[in-house]
């Protein structure tokens, strides 16, 4: 709350990782009103919860994405700056989350299935 108050940024990792999503969507809710946020504080935030890829919560441009390659190397782009194979930037009706789940947008885990039982 003070953050809004004041028109500060507030830097939260795992927002999602104690709060009930509802609550997690309230918290984001009160930054992207102008009502409640006069002053134009920032909350920039880490999850891994995908049901807050939605055009109803987020724009484009609010929504950046982390991918690691396989030397650890991480890779920080925007999805209002991705584009497709054939590229055409993504629309705002897509589902961001059905679509990020596809691969579609990168940022998904790198799995080595090379273990031994």
């Amino acid at each position: 709350m003070s953050a809004l108050a004041e028109g500060s940024p507030l830097v939260v990792d795992e927002i999602d990782r104690a709060m009930h999503p509802l609550i997690t969507k309230y918290v984001i809710g009160l930054f992207n009103n102008a009502k409640t946020n006069p002053k134009g504080a920032q909350l920039i935030f880490t999850t891994h919860d995908t049901n807050l890829l939605s055009s109803k919560i987020f724009r484009r441009d609010q929504i950046w994405f982390v991918e690691k390659d396989k030397t650890e190397s991480s890779d920080l782009y925007c999805l209002a700056e991705f584009k497709d194979a054939e590229g055409v930037k993504v629309r705002n009706d897509r589902s961001f989350e059905k679509d990020y789940i596809q691969g579609k947008y990168g940022a998904i885990p790198y799995l080595n299935y090379d273990w031994k039982d």
